[in-house]
């Protein structure tokens, strides 16, 4: 059966190598018979949530009107969320937390998203230096009820195109097409 999976990537910097997993990772996902919609909250303009929990009181409306609201319909609709993202100061883009932080609406109104993945890539020659990130993301799908489906993390890539010909490129490949 079909999934709907939103593919968010949190980069702004276009042609990146975190677009490059992203695009295997959809590759593999539509050969394996799946509906992928994917947004760039990279460049979107989006605020921070204010916790002012109008949306507690407007069925999960939000009260800010920004690139955010077209994006709502869509997390609603998706079984599957997976991000594809860089690490920027040894955690996720600015951009990419002002996205999760304004899910918060997805408490007064539930998403009905179940799984999620996460695509990770990185400058630092220390692949441990994505695991706080890793494990932040981990803590937000428990704490959402989503099975983590995989991660693929990727370091020493910074240049656009740098992740090219490395193994993490098949990895979000094999992910987006293992999906059932």
């Amino acid at each position: 059966m079909a999934k709907n999976i939103l593919l968010v990537h949190g980069s702004p910097r276009k042609g990146g190598n975190s677009d490059m997993l992203a695009d295997e990772f959809e590759r593999g996902a539509k050969e394996a018979g799946h509906n992928v919609t994917r947004i760039d909250v990279g460049r979107a303009k989006i605020g921070g949530c204010m916790a002012c929990e109008y949306c507690f009181s407007h069925e999960g409306e939000c009260c800010q009107k920004d690139d955010m609201q077209q994006f709502y319909p869509l997390l609603h609709e998706a079984d599957i969320i997976v991000y594809a993202t860089p690490m920027y100061f040894y955690n996720f883009p600015a951009q990419l937390r002002a996205f999760q932080d304004r899910m918060f609406c997805g408490i007064a109104k539930p998403f009905g998203i179940t799984q999620t993945a996460l695509l990770f890539c990185f400058e630092d020659k220390d692949a441990t230096r994505a695991d706080p990130a890793v494990a932040s993301f981990q803590v937000a799908s428990e704490y959402c009820k989503q099975e983590v489906l995989g991660t693929v993390v990727v370091n020493n890539v910074y240049e656009k195109g740098a992740i090219a010909g490395n193994p993490g490129l098949e990895e979000a490949y094999n992910l987006g097409r293992s999906i059932q």
